[in-house]
C-alpha cells in the first residue's frame, strides 16, 4: 500500500504534503494519532450504524454516503462527499474523480437490486452477493479516503441482514490479511472478476 504522501497529489488542497496527512478539523498533524482516533471513530460508526439501519432496508448510494460521514464527519469536511481529485494505491489509480456521479449511479442499482439480504439464502449466496457489492464499491472509490472501511461496514450491515456472522472487528489487521484483501481487490479491478474476494470474505467471516 501507499504511503500517505505517496496516495495523494501535492496540489491536492486537502493533503499537508509538510505533515504527510489528510487536514482535518481536529488540527491533529501527527499521522499514527490520526489513526487512533479514526479507530474510534469507525467503532462509533458500526454501533450508530447498527442502530440506523432495519433488517429489512434497501440500501443506497445515499445510505453509503451517511455510513461515511458517521464515520468521519467529526474528522473531516469532506466526509460523506465525493472526492474531486483523482488517487492510487500501489499500482491501482482508482475511478477517475469525474466518472464518480456516473458510477455511483450504477452502484446504486447494484444495491437495489441486491438488497436487502435476506437469512433465507445460502451462505454462498451470501458470500457471492457480498463480494460483488463490496468490490464494486472499492473498485470505485468515491470518497478521498476511508473506502476500505466504509465499504467493510457496508457488508457487516448486509451480512447482519442475512443472520451471517460480521467480520470481526480484528479483521484486516495483519500483513497477510490486508495483502490478500489487495490482491482480491486488484483482481476485481482488473478482471471484474470476484472469486478471489469470496474466497477471502469467506476465511474472515465465522462459519454458523
Amino acid at each position: 500500500m501507499k504511503s500517505p504522501s505517496d496516495k495523494y497529489e501535492a496540489n491536492d488542497p486537502a493533503f499537508d504534503s509538510e505533515h504527510g496527512i489528510l487536514k482535518n478539523k481536529l488540527g491533529l498533524m501527527d499521522v499514527r494519532k490520526l489513526e487512533q482516533v479514526e479507530n474510534h471513530a469507525l467503532i462509533q460508526a458500526y454501533d450508530k450504524a447498527a442502530l440506523s439501519y432495519s433488517d429489512t432496508h434497501r440500501f443506497t448510494s445515499e445510505d453509503v454516503r451517511n455510513l461515511h460521514k458517521m464515520f468521519l464527519g467529526e474528522i473531516f469536511d469532506w466526509a460523506g462527499d465525493y472526492r474531486i481529485v483523482d488517487i492510487s494505491t500501489g499500482d491501482i489509480r482508482w475511478c477517475h474523480a469525474r466518472f464518480i456521479e456516473k458510477e455511483m449511479a450504477r452502484f446504486d442499482e447494484l444495491l437495489a437490486k441486491l438488497t436487502p439480504f435476506s437469512p433465507d439464502w445460502s451462505r454462498e449466496e451470501v458470500l457471492a452477493k457480498a463480494a460483488e457489492i463490496h468490490g464494486e464499491f472499492v473498485v470505485i472509490h468515491p470518497f478521498r479516503d476511508g473506502n476500505g472501511r466504509t465499504g467493510r461496514l457496508l457488508t457487516n450491515l448486509l451480512l447482519m441482514q442475512s443472520e451471517t456472522s460480521p467480520f470481526q472487528m480484528t479483521a484486516f489487521d495483519n500483513d497477510q490479511d490486508r495483502e490478500e484483501y489487495y490482491a482480491s481487490i486488484r483482481e476485481v479491478w482488473t478482471k471484474a472478476e470476484t472469486t478471489k474476494l469470496i474466497c477471502f470474505f469467506d476465511r474472515l467471516i465465522p462459519k454458523g
